[in-house]
């Protein structure tokens, strides 16, 4: 019989990601390191998005768009000819269940975003443009460094806020820990995970997460060629079998 191996997930997973995870010989434990809660009041958003000339959307987290379905809820009425951008086919293929096209740098980093965006508004010759960037209060600087480092203006609506969750670390029972955010990382640490005599294998879904997990652990971290759950399980039932059969 194929040994198993136990798996805590710091996120919620599916139903049909969890019978993968049976599937590929994981046992699971999910407890979620974060959480989120949503604006309310969209008034100041309207407002700054009324106020500009030519309008760029840029979303960096699936989250991002999930606020942005609950300003059209509220009622708003997009202005036309806004343009839209997406880090990652997740978040493109969230906009796009919305009704709305995104255009999607060829690497899943704020970097590459900020910078595709500078290369098409050069080849239009726009020069008005306001980015609004849909982001959380954790949201990070990649995208807005480049934007402003060609004199493009780029404002943050922070319409999301991520809560770190105290996590019961004093009862893991796992061969392997998935993170999926630096937020995740740091709940753990708050919550004293990195104080434990001997951690299991860690694994991060991107290389911004794994720098952080790396720095706060010491410990080499195993980083998932792709950045989807489904891959992310198989990599981590591949690495286990590998390092612990």
């Amino acid at each position: 019989m194929k040994k198993r191996h136990k798996i805590l997930v710091t996120r919620e997973l599916t139903d049909q990601q969890l019978q993968l995870a049976d599937d590929l010989g994981l046992d699971v434990t999910v407890e979620p390191a974060i959480r989120f809660e949503f604006r309310s009041n969209w008034s100041s958003v309207v407002n700054s998005i009324e106020n500009a000339e030519t309008r760029i959307f840029a979303f960096t987290s699936q989250n991002g768009v999930k606020a942005f379905q609950k300003l059209i809820d509220h009622g708003y009425k997009l202005p036309d000819g806004v343009v839209f951008y997406a880090v990652g086919d997740k978040t493109a293929s969230a906009l796009e269940e919305l009704g709305y096209l995104a255009l999607v740098p060829e690497l899943s980093y704020g970097d590459q975003l900020g910078e595709k965006i500078v290369s098409d508004l050069k080849q239009t010759g726009v020069e008005d443009a306001t980015v609004f960037h849909f982001c959380g209060n954790r949201r990070r600087e990649e995208m807005r460094q480049v934007l402003e480092d060609t004199a493009i203006n780029v404002k943050d609506l922070v319409v999301y806020e991520t809560i770190l969750n105290q996590l019961n670390v004093d009862s893991i029972d796992a061969d392997g820990i998935l993170f999926y955010s630096p937020s995740a990382v740091e709940a753990f640490r708050k919550s004293g995970g990195f104080r434990r005599e001997k951690l299991p294998e860690l694994f991060a879904i991107g290389h911004t997460t794994a720098r952080e997990l790396s720095i706060e652990s010491g410990r080499n971290v195993h980083i998932s060629p792709k950045t989807n759950t489904e891959d992310f399980l198989r990599f981590t039932a591949q690495v286990l079998r590998e390092s612990r059969d």
